[in-house]
């Protein structure tokens, strides 16, 4: 491609490193030094060849897209230009989005019969998106945020499809800072629509939204909203099979993201300690677990009392304590951490109170009471209404629990009625 069929953008990436000295190779370590992340030789080399392609216009580097801008101190808007102002990286963008819209629309099965007549309505008032857009947004973002956890997930999941398909037509629309707060939200949905579909048992498209989710929140440049994002997913992904080697890498990226802001590296914190209980390694976990109280501690009160999902009460602390001394095998401690959970649990918990007690069945199978463990969880499970006993999240604390069975114990009625229980219910 020649020089002078460059788009605009490329020609600037290769002028602004060039013009520092930089070769390749040091401006991928800078991109990852933007996203404080320390690469090795391997990921340098490869970021290097990629650099090459965005510098010959070949690939828009959505991904590095923050990071340049950091990396030259130089606004994203005055490095790459609007998405409307003819560049290739516009029309990548909104092709992006709307793909996501098309999406997220296939997945609302529910939709209203009128839904249309308000889609035309807006597509023929369209106008530029501004800051009361963005006002709006962030109440609907705060809302579902206080329902994600506690509604039925099948009744949500429609819902929050069809608004993050109306918010991604919306966002190409927007300008200055209602679009980088737009995108903000968009973030916080695609964490929301994750944790959902993990409750649905959906768990290969949560991952998906976790992608999405992350994605956003690095476009905006926050590493706060970034942090929080992949803390919580980390967390989340504790009641899936994902494997916890994994979880501890995802954890310490969260907290590396998050510099060291306690409402930002909180999640992180708390998935890593759960994951080390859960591999065994009962010193490391008391260590995090000790972090994640020392972090605790910096918590602002607001974040404290939020019950949202972006929240963090005592609750939550109580709760990660039982399970690392539970797989410790510290009973006593483990027992108080469930009861203090309990007392500090609304009536409306429902899922956390699941929670818990499924926890109090771990306790009785490590210590040997097989039989009483796995009993209670079943007459806890057998006392919920069916959408509650299936929710993902539950089940995963129910999984982690049986595990404490000895394999010898593995066959025990008990504990295979458990199971069959748990399995009618959408365990794979």
């Amino acid at each position: 491609m020649a020089d002078t069929e460059l788009p605009r953008w490329a020609a600037r990436l290769n002028t602004e490193r060039e013009a520092r000295g930089w070769s390749k190779p040091r401006m991928a370590r800078a991109l990852y030094s933007a996203r404080d992340l320390r690469p090795n030789r391997t990921q340098v080399e490869s970021l290097a060849r990629q650099i090459r392609k965005y510098e010959r216009g070949e690939h828009f580097p959505r991904e590095w897209a923050t990071a340049y801008a950091a990396a030259f101190e130089i606004g994203e808007v005055e490095l790459f230009g609007r998405l409307d102002d003819g560049h290739d990286n516009g029309d990548v963008d909104r092709r992006t989005l709307l793909g996501l819209a098309a999406t997220a629309a296939a997945a609302s099965s529910l939709a209203r019969d009128a839904a249309p007549l308000r889609e035309a309505f807006e597509v023929a008032v369209a106008a530029d998106a501004g800051d009361r857009d963005a006002d709006t947004w962030e109440r609907v973002a705060y809302d579902y945020a206080h329902e994600v956890g506690w509604s039925p997930a099948a009744v949500l999941q429609p819902e929050l499809a069809a608004d993050f398909a109306e918010l991604t037509r919306l966002v190409p629309s927007a300008r200055g800072t209602a679009e980088l707060r737009l995108i903000h939200v968009a973030a916080q949905l695609a964490a929301l629509m994750a944790i959902n579909l993990t409750s649905l048992g959906e768990d290969r498209a949560a991952r998906r939204w976790w992608r999405t989710a992350s994605r956003a929140a690095d476009r905006t440049g926050d590493h706060a909203i970034a942090a929080r994002v992949r803390g919580r997913a980390a967390l989340i992904s504790l009641y899936t099979e994902t494997p916890r080697l994994s979880v501890i890498e995802a954890a310490e990226e969260a907290i590396a993201v998050g510099r060291g802001i306690a409402a930002s590296v909180v999640n992180g914190h708390a998935a890593k300690a759960q994951a080390l209980a859960e591999l065994g390694r009962h010193d490391e976990a008391a260590d995090a677990l000790e972090d994640l109280c020392g972090v605790f501690e910096q918590l602002p009160e607001a974040v404290r009392k939020d019950r949202g999902s972006w929240g963090w009460s005592v609750g939550r602390l109580h709760f990660v304590t039982s399970l690392v001394r539970t797989c410790a095998g510290n009973v006593e401690p483990a027992m108080q951490a469930q009861e203090a959970g309990l007392a500090v649990c609304s009536a409306q918990s429902w899922k956390f109170r699941g929670q818990i007690e499924m926890q109090r069945a771990g306790v009785l199978i490590h210590i040997g009471d097989v039989d009483e463990g796995a009993e209670h969880m079943t007459r806890v499970l057998e006392a919920l209404p069916p959408e509650q006993r299936g929710d993902g999240l539950l089940r995963g604390s129910a999984l982690t629990s049986l595990r404490f069975a000895a394999p010898a114990q593995a066959g025990r009625s008990s504990i295979r009625r458990a199971r069959e229980l748990l399995a009618s219910t959408g365990d794979r």
